[in-house]
């Protein structure tokens, strides 16, 4: 079957359906799973809600915040975040470096208050992620969290690593007050305290949900096998064929590029150099409610193998009251960090019972685990010219790439839902007089 479309979207994620959601009029959307949400869908097993990794909404885009609350049925349940780290056999409140005073060994916290004290400073002239670690926090809380956290965490040489996403995502050391803003524009790192949503029912994939009835079209199980920029077709796996005159890509830029037939081999090959990490999601379901309230626990010791442990039905108080609980503990994987992933589950339930979370082994009655291979860009040294050309080449072809992996960025659903609705009303005037969409809806 043949279809045609102004603007074809690939991928049902947030990026993608919220460009489909600006833009409105004659658009289609492909997504290749069997419902939408990419990253942020939900797996129910039982009782038990799983996302894929722990998911929580925070944004510092009002307009954002509002078209979330507007859509969403009950709007979004909120409390403040209780995140905690386990270092040196204890856990702490989150983050390790606002909280070391709390790690029993005095020496460690000595060492702490030392580096901090006599840190360099000037972390903003750092030349790689690690250096900026030492100069931000001094030697103490590098060597004892920050530097096996992140190198847990990135799976690489935090050497090959740039810091111009540390702004966002990193907090400040003991001693520097931050907050959150949620009206701020720019995304600040998250405190202790910040306020986080979700769906009042349901898992995190329900905020996704909400905008399958505000589009014009959404084509489910269709994923793309070929791009033909010269003839502007898109083909599917199954054989459906589409006529476009605008495509909005979400995939990630290698696997674009693979598919588009007239892609340079050059711009191929820039694209393999970008480098991502991928994720093993490991589920864990409770025989009954979990009577811990922590949300969240950071782990940097390398001998346990997530980096993140996410209770997920403390995300709300529905979530709270059903009769299963779901625990998804994330680890990374790359080619420089091997991980014998038969081990994740019964190495995880040890740690959660010796930490109390967990009482006994057989309070979990069912394992499982989601794989994803494209889970966290990497900043490296070289991404910003490399997708600089690679979108300029896609640009003089009418194909445009948003999302995490579209814009090669370490960003979160909210700021993909807000670059997604800045890329359609970009488009809208870029195309001015061409596009027959209707007008813009209400945000």
């Amino acid at each position: 079957m043949k279809y045609q479309a102004e603007v074809l979207v690939i991928g049902g994620g947030p990026s993608g359906l919220s460009v489909a959601y600006g833009l409105q009029g004659d658009t289609i959307v492909l997504e290749k799973e069997f419902k939408v949400g990419g990253l942020c869908r939900s797996i129910y097993q039982g009782e038990g809600v799983f996302d894929i990794g722990g998911h929580s909404f925070h944004t510092p885009h009002p307009e954002v915040d509002r078209l979330v609350e507007m859509l969403l049925e009950g709007g979004l349940f909120r409390q403040q975040r209780d995140a905690r780290v386990y270092t040196n056999g204890v856990v702490i409140p989150y983050p390790f470096q606002k909280s070391y005073e709390q790690v029993p060994d005095a020496q460690i916290v000595k060492e702490c208050e030392e580096g901090l004290r006599n840190a360099m400073g000037q972390a903003e002239q750092a030349a790689n992620f690690e250096d900026y670690i030492v100069r931000k926090f001094g030697r103490g809380i590098a060597e004892h969290f920050m530097l096996p956290y992140n190198r847990k965490l990135w799976a690489r040489d935090l050497k090959r690593i740039s810091c111009e996403w540390t702004s966002e995502r990193v907090a400040a050391p003991k001693g520097q007050v931050e907050t959150f803003q949620f009206s701020g524009g720019a995304r600040k790192p998250l405190q202790s305290d910040t306020s986080v949503g979700y769906p009042r029912r349901g898992g995190f994939e329900e905020i996704y949900a909400i905008f399958v009835p505000h589009l014009p079209a959404i084509h489910l199980n269709a994923e793309v096998a070929e791009i033909d920029t010269r003839h502007k077709t898109v083909t599917t796996r199954s054989g459906q064929r589409y006529r476009w005159e605008i495509l909005v890509s979400t995939m990630p830029l290698p696997v674009l590029l693979e598919r588009i037939v007239q892609a340079p081999p050059r711009l191929r090959q820039l694209a393999e150099r970008l480098e991502y990490m991928s994720l093993r999601v490991e589920l864990l379901l409770t025989g009954a409610p979990l009577k811990s309230t922590v949300q969240r626990i950071y782990v940097a010791d390398p001998a346990i193998p997530p980096h993140k442990i996410a209770l997920n039905h403390n995300s709300s108080d529905y979530l709270r009251k059903r009769a299963n609980h779901a625990i998804m503990a994330e680890v990374s994987i790359s080619d420089e960090k091997r991980v014998d992933v038969e081990e994740i589950a019964p190495r995880t339930v040890d740690f959660l019972r010796s930490v109390g979370v967990l009482e006994r082994h057989d309070e979990i009655i069912w394992k499982g685990h989601f794989d994803v291979r494209y889970a966290y860009p990497v900043y490296t040294h070289d991404r910003p010219a490399i997708v600089q050309e690679i979108k300029e080449w896609l640009g003089e072809r009418d194909v445009y790439t948003t999302g995490r992996f579209g814009d090669w960025e370490y960003i979160n659903s909210d700021k993909c839902i807000k670059k997604g609705l800045e890329l359609a009303s970009q488009l809208r005037t870029m195309y001015q007089g061409a596009l027959r969409s209707v007008a813009s809806p209400e945000l």
